[in-house]
């Protein structure tokens, strides 16, 4: 989302409700945070290839740690920085 495509005003606080990053490299909004799969997306003003480019790194890396340890579980670095407050509307 980010630059082309930031996330809007109005999901912040409702659709994601938690600041976070990504392999603590790319901040990221979350949602969703206590399902098996959560909502991520890039922080406005981040571009999208940020968030591409270490995805596909972790996943390289994680594919090597899989062949050298098979029965390890590997899971997906998303660290939790914070809740985000819901806007409210000033009309």
């Amino acid at each position: 989302m980010s630059i082309l495509n930031p996330v809007p005003r109005e999901q912040l606080g409702t659709r994601f409700t938690h600041y976070g990053w990504f392999c603590g490299l790319v901040p990221i909004y979350v949602g969703n945070i206590l399902d098996e799969a959560p909502l991520v997306a890039e922080r406005n003003g981040i571009p999208e290839w940020t968030f591409s480019l270490v995805g596909h790194l972790y996943s390289a890396f994680a594919w090597c740690a899989a062949q050298l340890a098979p029965y390890r579980d590997i899971s997906v670095p998303i660290v939790i920085t914070g809740a985000i407050e819901p806007t409210q509307d000033d009309s």
